[in-house]
């Protein structure tokens, strides 16, 4: 009999299940009642993943030495692994009554807690099995998992170190230092610590996971996605590998793809709640809000109390624009441990304009998150719109590493210029968002040559020419570049919205020394040509160019675009010759105008701004929604009027009518969230003064 045991113990090291089992089986063939064969069985069968298996043998030996404390607590391994948590949790608690500090029950028990969300009360568990056994590897990495779930990121990874200084090449050591490394921002050191256990155990599939989930953080996708591959090729079963997969099909805009693998993981355990909230993430993404609340409703119903399901609940409330009841769902997420909801608190707080009280869920994430690149960002936008300026365009720099902003980063050899003196040194300022954004910023290339610098300015081939207006350009103190052509030589570079934090930028401060894009003479002669006969035809009065929809494809337009007809009123109101800025899509609306309502379509076959700009400087006005024609006309001096929605975008900051990025400009912004007839009604009540004015 000690012989087979011994011989399952030598086994068991080694890893050779099929031997440990014929030891086992032997000693059971002179002895059915032997408790170790039985309980030996037992971890056999779990090994295997029979986690009834598991559950009958370890019965059975708990029935053949009740007094065992080591039978109970196989036994509470058996039913953890079946999901019988209730029992499992007595079976503990029975090797507890039996010796009151037995470290092997204090670690499954707190292996339990984490199983079910109580990574606080497990991490208890945890130091009770290290007080009587200091030694104790499992007990170390164990406490770290709690450390980790409760996001004491710090004191997880030291927890880590210790359980590698006990036992150094541990391939489930490294795996989890990694871990601990990405939650703290420490990606570098992470994926070594993920590939060193890879190269200890090349099989190891959550590794390939964690791996391949980090590498898509980076926007590595092609990375990303073998790591994830060779996941899913060693553990097809592995449902958090398939989840992955999703993501990054997500991020890749490729829908029919993420939802294949959403489908897989899904085959696997339909009743797994973390792919339940993926679905709704993804249904989310797809703007099917009534899809994302079903998916929410099925993982709620399977488990209330997971943190990242109610935080998604407070999602869909947001999303469908019941934000009093968001916040009171956030708070529960909060309150279960979630880190990112109270980030998301804050923005519900923003739409109501609760703004101070938004201002400190923000500052919250941040503290419970210090390296969540969403809170940092979602804290900037919240400070810059409050006119925080000096913290804002500081911590807007998180931006860099919030996927939903840049994808796809880009990466140099050249130093950043942070706004110290220069000696001649080409500058790269470089657009990174859209056309508006590189209208705003360009102004700031005055500024870097006054620094001393060269600036090249590498904008939208949309933008390049508009750029050459610039009066530093003119005067050769600056060169423009368009994007995606031969890249032009520079010493160090600069994105164009960081350029506020690098001059320190203060409202009082804004670069504003009078209008710096202009229109090429002969373009602006050739618009008032083509545009002369139509006008001759038009009612008389105020030349207004008219814009009302920005990018589809940017987060928030369907807050900020409208329709044209929702123009109607205005158009029919005011006596004045309207003219259309507008292009894309949107510009076929023109074709659908009642026939006693004329609108010139003026720019939707403008091959770049510079040929906009020309039709902008023939005009006396400029009405427009949150888009690139907004910046454009308040770069050129031009009065314009930009319609807001009841929650702006952060740069028209709050309240005011006014902005100091374009003195030119007004503001006109909903009272009611939704309600564009009052904004227009305003408008044209302004509009109608203007038309008197110029009339007289």
């Amino acid at each position: 009999m000690q012989a087979a045991i011994e011989c399952a113990a030598t086994a068991r090291r080694t890893g050779r299940l099929t031997e440990i089992a014929l030891c086992y089986q032997r000693a059971l063939e002179r002895d059915p009642q032997q408790p170790e064969a039985l309980l030996g069985m037992s971890l056999v069968a779990l090994s295997s993943r029979q986690t009834e298996a598991a559950v009958k043998m370890a019965a059975a030996g708990v029935a053949a030495a009740p007094k065992m404390g080591a039978a109970w607590v196989v036994l509470g391994q058996a039913l953890k692994a079946a999901e019988r948590m209730e029992e499992a949790e007595q079976a503990y608690a029975e090797a507890i009554r039996l010796d009151g500090v037995d470290p092997l029950a204090r670690m499954g028990l707190g292996e339990l807690r984490i199983a079910c969300g109580r990574p606080r009360d497990a991490a208890r568990e945890f130091e009770l099995a290290l007080e009587r056994r200091p030694a104790m590897v499992a007990a170390h990495l164990g406490l770290g998992n709690a450390l980790a779930l409760a996001g004491r990121n710090e004191e997880a990874f030291e927890r880590y170190e210790a359980a590698l200084a006990l036992r150094p090449h541990m391939p489930e050591g490294e795996f989890a230092a990694g871990f601990a490394l990405a939650r703290l921002g420490r990606t570098k050191e992470a994926e070594k610590r993920y590939r060193r256990a890879l190269v200890m155990r090349p099989d190891f599939a959550a590794a390939w996971i964690n791996l391949g989930s980090l590498l898509r953080d980076e926007c590595r996708e092609a990375e990303a996605e073998a790591a994830l591959r060779r996941a899913v090729q060693l553990r097809p079963d592995l449902i958090s590998g398939w989840v992955n997969l999703a993501l990054l099909e997500r991020d890749r805009r490729r829908p029919e793809a993420a939802e294949a693998n959403l489908r897989r993981a899904f085959a696997l355990n339909p009743n797994q709640v973390e792919t339940l909230v993926a679905w709704s993430q993804f249904r989310a993404t797809e703007r099917d809000v009534a899809g994302a609340r079903e998916w929410m409703r099925w993982a709620l119903e399977r488990n209330p109390e997971l943190d990242e399901a109610v935080n998604m609940h407070g999602i869909v409330l947001h999303l469908e624009g019941q934000f009093e009841e968001a916040i009171e769902v956030f708070e529960r997420a909060e309150a279960l441990g979630n880190r990112a909801a109270s980030s998301n608190r804050g923005n519900s707080l923003l739409d109501l304009e609760r703004m101070a009280e938004a201002l400190r869920a923000h500052e919250r994430a941040v503290e419970l998150d210090p390296e969540s690149a969403g809170a940092n960002y979602n804290l900037a936008l919240t400070q810059l719109r409050l006119g925080d300026w000096k913290r804002g365009w500081a911590g807007y720099e998180a931006r860099w590493r919030f996927r939903e902003v840049h994808r796809r980063p880009r990466n140099f050899t050249q130093p950043r210029w942070n706004g110290e003196e220069l000696d001649g040194e080409r500058v790269l300022l470089h657009a990174e968002q859209g056309l508006g954004d590189t209208i705003q910023f360009c102004r700031y290339a005055a500024l870097v040559a006054a620094r001393g610098g060269v600036p090249v300015l590498e904008v939208q081939p949309a933008a390049e020419r508009l750029m050459r207006s610039l009066a530093v350009v003119r005067a050769g103190l600056a060169e423009t570049a368009a994007m995606d052509a031969n890249a032009a030589e520079f010493d160090c570079e600069c994105p164009m919205m960081s350029l506020p934090a690098a001059f320190r930028t203060t409202i009082e401060t804004v670069p504003w020394t009078g209008a710096y894009l202009g229109a090429d003479e002969e373009l602006v002669r050739e618009k008032r040509r083509q545009f002369a006969a139509l006008r001759a035809d038009a009612r008389s009065g105020l030349r207004v160019g008219l814009a009302w929809a920005g990018n589809p494809k940017y987060k928030a337009d369907a807050a900020r675009s409208l329709r044209l007809k929702t123009l109607l009123p205005l158009l029919r109101a005011v006596d004045a010759q309207w003219t259309s800025l507008q292009k894309g899509e949107a510009a076929e609306q023109l074709a659908s105008l009642p026939s006693d309502v004329l609108v010139v379509d003026g720019s939707s076959g403008d091959c770049d701004l510079a040929e906009t700009a020309a039709l902008v400087a023939t005009l006396d006005l400029v009405i427009t929604t949150d888009t690139c024609i907004a910046h454009l006309a308040g770069a050129m001096g031009k009065p314009v009027w930009i319609l807001l929605p009841h929650l702006s975008d952060w740069r028209w900051m709050e309240v005011s009518e006014r902005t100091p990025w374009y003195p030119t400009a007004r503001l006109f912004r909903q009272r009611t969230a939704g309600d564009w007839a009052e904004v227009i009604e305003r408008v044209g009540r302004a509009a109608s003064q203007r038309v008197s004015k110029f009339a007289s």
